[in-house]
């Protein structure tokens, strides 16, 4: 008996000291275990900062895809195919009941990829504007943007697409059609060419610029007539866009490529002076040497660094790094800006000559050439026999020489030791000039080299731009130019237009949309290629997938197939043959972990529509941290005058309420910082208005005290004990308690149930704090009470304040 007496009490102990460890700040527990120092509070977007987004959903992919189902029901119906159309009603009907859940299940995966982010209890909030519908997206404490932008606006859709680069008429046929159908959407039915943009901007060989200052001679061939439109007037054009080589290397000559299109344009802001950021040194040097008196600009290409220009310029030169700025001096006091394009190195040369013998089976031998190795051989040496007998060597070559060379009498020209395999190199470098060698064997054949002139290096050459100035301070001005250069400084006033376009490629992207893609997609998971032990991810379709898999493996045998997630492409694997069984494999994935996050993307993160950020609101960390200090500042200042306010009218009775109101606070603190249900992964998160929650319920704290004591009050009148006033007061006040708290409870609950995000934060601090202070009061104040009745202050009722006055 004397065990379970002190059993609860020592219990209650254990639990006060942890739950006080958990309220503490944690700088001031460095020292407690893990369990103890890891629970923090969770602060919202407005108290800790952090990044709000506004992502519009696109339905456009659904309803094209209801209406290609459309279209083919009515086909299979007419073919009299009815359990086709059944089938595709089927999947006509699983659409549609997408479409009804499309919001809540965009938002699941948004709440998993902030969790990820590190972002506990994101808030996402549904939005409906017109007939849009939009999702707001807090992330606390995400302050950069685009990290956040990057991690939750991804789309993680699977696509496989067929090879296609034939531009045939019925392509460009239907890349028209497109355009026009769009146009007529923003023509017709009154969409906004951005929203437009948006919702086919993803789709393959269309591209949307959102926003284009463009001057004259940036616009697009074929654009030319925008330059007179007036604002907000959409046109639809054919042009020319020019693009740039993105597997060009740096240091070589940048090539492009001319797509044509259709553009779908419109006007934002009409021709407007506005300064031109000069950042191509050829261009600032063209301006410059306008604007400049004693300027001047050149273009040396593969210009040799001989003793034909300056010394200075020389070493400059090859000092340098391709797209680098350099100001100097000459000798002659002029000031130069030089920029780089292309340096090489001399090179190592001899002048060489051959005589090839192929033989069958050797490399890029002639399908024609039918002789063995042996053959090849005994020819060659027989060639060589011909040539120490006084043979002209150029006319052998055009004769007998199975190499290409052959045309120019078997000559090479200059060649360096790394334009021909190790053994010919070998010989042509180290035997004398005029000197024809035995025959010397390659994976080509058999060689006869002649060596025409001994080995020489020749000159370093570059390709630069130089700007010249001539006159007083030379140096200076052109490192002035350099520095304004490099800080965007160098800007010449002209006419520019801003622009919104949409432009549908005519040039086939090399891929083209297939029927399979993410709606047939069920699993993925990681597994090692058994040849190369490389990590693979291996995904599995559902049955319809698994024909169309296997229709698509057939139709393409020796072609590739590309495997798109999320609009880029990740692996384009050739066909060798027709695959059944319903699953693919997806390479090039650099290790195992790479591997899985893309069939953990896959698994996890597919967005059933797009979604696209039309806004975005950045709360700054000095900005949440201050709302944050005043929202404590207040609880604190309440608390306190509470607490004064409760000891003056009640005396010792007050000080009772008071460190009740203490134990309720610590309670509260540590209720925070833990999960929901204590077992789960969800957090509480504090917004401003979950503040203003908690500040409210601290004066509710000690409703349930001024009950008990203002009953206890009556009882005492009566001439009760104060032990029996005790007992009667919590008996005769509880049904009031009850009522009151009860009452909250269920307007918190129905606050919670139909508000908005920050009413739902306040819901939840109150209806915490209400039940915290119920708790409490028919607890630990009883507690108190009761060892108060049976002390000896029981015997003082001065000290009870008004609840001891005279009867």
């Amino acid at each position: 008996m004397k065990t379970r007496r002190t059993l609860w009490p020592t219990l209650s102990v254990i639990l006060a000291i942890v739950l006080v460890l958990i309220a503490l700040p944690q700088e001031w527990k460095q020292w407690a275990p893990g369990f103890l120092r890891s629970p923090s509070l969770h602060l919202g977007l407005d108290l800790v900062g952090g990044t709000q987004l506004d992502f519009r959903i696109s339905e456009e992919e659904m309803r094209t895809q209801r209406a290609n189902l459309d279209a083919k029901i009515v086909k299979a119906e007419k073919a009299g195919e009815k359990e086709k159309a059944e089938l595709l009603r089927a999947q006509k009907i699983g659409i549609e009941d997408q479409e009804k859940n499309l919001v809540e299940a965009i938002r699941t995966v948004l709440e998993r990829r902030i969790n990820a982010l590190g972002v506990s209890e994101a808030t996402i909030t549904p939005s409906y504007i017109g007939d849009e519908k939009h999702l707001l997206v807090e992330c606390p404490g995400v302050v950069n943007t685009q990290e956040c932008i990057n991690v939750v606006g991804k789309t993680i859709q699977l696509e496989f697409k067929e090879e296609f680069t034939e531009q045939t008429e019925e392509y460009s046929t239907s890349v028209r059609s497109k355009a026009l159908a769009a146009y007529r959407r923003v023509t017709g039915s009154g969409e906004t060419l951005e929203k437009l943009g948006q919702d086919l901007g993803s789709q393959l060989g269309v591209s949307y610029q959102k926003e284009q200052t463009l001057f004259q001679d940036q616009l697009p061939t074929g654009l030319e007539l925008v330059w007179q439109l007036p604002p907000k007037l959409p046109i639809i054009q054919q042009g020319v866009v020019t693009v740039s080589d993105p597997d060009a290397q740096p240091g070589t000559k940048p090539t492009t490529q001319l797509i044509p299109g259709m553009f779908l344009v419109e006007v934002l802001k009409g021709p407007t002076q506005t300064g031109r950021v000069i950042t191509e040194a050829p261009k600032a040097f063209t301006y410059l040497s306008k604007s400049q008196s004693g300027a001047s600009y050149l273009y040396h290409d593969n210009a040799p660094l001989d003793e034909k220009i300056s010394i200075r310029l020389a070493a400059a030169l090859r000092g340098m790094q391709p797209g680098e700025l350099k100001p100097l001096s000459l000798e002659d006091g002029t000031g130069h800006i030089v920029f780089l394009r292309l340096f090489e190195k001399g090179k190592e040369l001899v002048k060489t000559s051959h005589i090839l013998v192929s033989y069958q089976g050797a490399s890029a031998a002639d399908k024609n050439v039918t002789r063995t190795k042996e053959q090849a051989l005994a020819r060659a040496q027989d060639l060589k026999k011909r040539l120490n007998g006084g043979a002209v060597f150029e006319t052998l070559a055009r004769t007998e020489s199975d190499g290409p060379s052959r045309e120019k009498a078997g000559s090479l020209g200059n060649i360096s030791r790394t334009d021909m395999v190790p053994a010919f190199i070998d010989v042509a470098f180290k035997q004398a000039a005029g000197k024809v060698s035995d025959p010397v064997e390659t994976q080509f054949g058999y060689h006869l080299i002649r060596t025409d002139a001994a080995p020489f290096t020749s000159k370093d050459t570059a390709s630069y731009d130089d700007f010249t100035l001539k006159g007083k301070d030379a140096l200076a001005r052109v490192e002035d130019f350099v520095k304004k250069l490099k800080a965007g400084e160098v800007r010449p006033m002209e006419d520019a237009i801003r622009i919104r376009s949409l432009f549908f490629s005519l040039q086939p992207t090399g891929w083209k949309d297939t029927t399979l893609d993410g709606q047939h997609f069920r699993a993925a998971n990681v597994s090692l290629d058994p040849v190369t032990n490389i990590p693979v991810v291996q995904i599995l379709f559902d049955e319809e997938g698994g024909r169309l898999f296997q229709e698509l493996t057939k139709r393409n045998i020796g072609k590739r197939i590309a495997i798109f997630v999320g609009g880029q492409l990740v692996s384009a694997p050739t066909v060798q043959q027709e695959i059944s069984g319903g699953s693919a494999v997806i390479t090039g994935s650099k290790d195992v972990n790479e591997a899985k996050l893309l069939a953990q993307d896959l698994n996890t993160g597919a967005i059933p529509a797009p979604i696209h950020l039309v806004g975005q609101y950045t709360v700054e960390a000095t900005l949440g941290s201050a709302a944050l200090q005043t929202s404590l500042m207040a609880a604190l200042i309440g608390t306190i005058i509470l607490m004064i306010y409760m000891a003056a009218v009640y005396r010792v009775l007050g000080l009772v309420a008071d460190f009740a109101l203490l134990v309720y606070a610590v309670l509260f603190f540590a209720l925070l910082k833990l999960p929901v249900l204590l077992f789960t992964d969800n957090y509480i998160v504090l917004t401003l208005a979950g503040m203003a929650g908690i500040i409210l319920s601290i004066g509710m704290a000690v409703d349930a005290n001024v009950l008990v004591f203002e009953r206890m009050k009556e009882e005492m009148r009566k001439g009760k004990s104060i032990k029996t006033a005790v007992e009667s007061s919590f008996k005769y006040a509880w049904p009031a308690i009850r009522d009151s708290n009860v009452s909250t409870l269920i307007t918190c609950a129905i606050l919670f149930l139909v508000g908005t995000s920050i009413v739902k934060g306040f819901a939840l601090t109150l209806g915490m704090g209400v039940f915290i202070s119920l708790f409490t009061a028919v607890t630990f104040t009883r507690w108190l009470l009761r060892k108060l009745a049976l002390s000896p202050l029981a015997d003082r009722p001065e000290i009870f304040g008004n609840l001891a006055e005279k009867r």
